[in-house]
């Protein structure tokens, strides 16, 4: 009975997927723009190593510029890492993909400055604009939570001073290993500036403890607004397009109009209704962030980002018949016109499994060794010589016991 009822299930699945697949397949339009020739391509990486009281992160990003069908190496990525300490680790995961984020916008930005026609970037524009709503909220309700009269005065004009000093950084054309090295820097440096004024404020220990995790967290989302900033003034005052494209994602604009959101999300819908396709694509416009509500970055540029760049367009498209579908994101006023010949451009590049080569090259190039921070924080905890210090680089429990697998 069971197994009668299981194959009634799947016809009426098979029946309702099979009448959107028409639908879907509607959506088609052919790829037919002009081949750009001076593009850029981005992709970074992070590798953790997380300690008693402390992480080890290492970063990388990779950048190469394709001109007239040759490719030249811009950045080195993984063989010219950076390393940094996190402390506090709170949210230590979150936070470093937002630091990689930055490199790879720093990285971007001088791309547009080399005078590249588009930069696409390994991603997704959505993840970009969704970074205030995730662990930053938590941070700053937290904070909120834990009682205490807060200065938002002091915390705003700690915001802009970051904003000035990080954007004065960015914009300085300078090569982007040394400006992100510089960023990390400036990031701790007024972290621990607003940490102290707000601490002055309350000698309860909860609250110091929930006033230094936001302070790290407002600092570094506000340097990673910024970074988002200067690269799209940048590249929509150059008419230079930025793409974002993701192998993978868990978007259901498709699938909620056709009413399987649940079932399926958009790129498994679409590789099964363009299985016979090739160099097509469709786009949906239209789509707003609105601004977020919560206090975790300097105010107005929070809200400049989320009116000038808010509107944004989502494109999946696939290259050959035997590939996969792809989605593109972008900001709709940054890249306007020049979505056909982004698209047109990729086409050309691509390897027989329907993937622009150029992407594929940044990301081998970007992926970090994840043993390497931990090699990094073994050779800082056997050199410390303060206890607190080996205390928080002491690994763990587990691993000084001889059980690190």
């Amino acid at each position: 009975m069971a197994q009668e009822l299981g194959s009634r299930v799947l016809e009426v699945v098979e029946e309702v997927i099979g009448l959107a697949e028409e639908r879907v397949k509607g959506l088609m339009k052919p790829i037919s723009g002009g081949q750009m020739e001076h593009v850029g391509f981005v992709d970074g990486s992070y590798a953790l190593e997380e300690r008693r009281g402390v992480c080890v992160l290492a970063l990388s990003a990779a950048a190469v510029v394709v001109s007239g069908g040759r490719l030249e190496g811009v950045m080195a990525g993984s063989r010219r890492p950076l390393i940094t300490l996190m402390a506090p680790k709170t949210y230590a995961e979150s936070r470093a993909s937002l630091l990689m984020s930055i490199f790879e916008m720093v990285a971007a930005q001088s791309l547009v400055g080399r005078g590249v026609e588009a930069v696409f970037m390994d991603g997704s524009y959505v993840s970009e604009m969704m970074a205030p709503f995730g662990y930053a909220r938590d941070a700053y309700e937290r904070l909120t939570a834990s009682g205490g009269e807060l200065n938002w005065e002091l915390v705003e004009e700690a915001g802009e001073r970051a904003a000035r000093g990080f954007e004065e950084m960015i914009v300085s054309g300078g090569e982007p290993r040394g400006v992100m090295a510089g960023l990390l820097r400036a990031v701790m440096e007024e972290a621990d500036a607003l940490y102290r004024e707000l601490s002055a404020q309350s000698f309860d220990r909860r609250w110091r403890k929930e006033a230094l995790d936001f302070a790290v967290v407002y600092v570094e989302m506000t340097a990673y607004l910024t970074a988002l900033k200067a690269l799209l003034e940048a590249a929509e005052r150059g008419g230079v397009g930025v793409f974002w494209v993701a192998k993978d994602a868990e978007s259901r604009y498709v699938v909620e109009r056709e009413g399987v959101v649940g079932w399926l999300n958009d790129l498994t819908l679409l590789d099964y209704a363009w299985r016979e396709g090739e160099n097509v694509y469709t786009a949906l416009e239209g789509v707003r962030f609105g601004r977020p509500r919560w206090r975790v970055a300097w105010e107005e540029l929070l809200s400049e980002v989320y009116e000038r760049w808010g509107d944004y367009s989502v494109v999946y498209f696939k290259l050959v018949r035997r590939g996969a579908v792809m989605q593109m994101t972008y900001p709709s006023r940054v890249a306007r016109g020049r979505l056909l010949d982004a698209l047109q451009t990729l086409s050309m590049l691509s390897d027989q499994h329907g993937y622009p080569r150029p992407l594929s090259y940044v990301h081998h190039i970007a992926v970090l060794d994840p043993g390497l921070p931990r090699i990094v924080a073994d050779e800082l905890y056997r050199r410390a010589r303060s206890p607190l210090l080996r205390s928080m680089l002491a690994p763990s429990g587990r691993v000084m016991l001889g059980l690190r697998w």
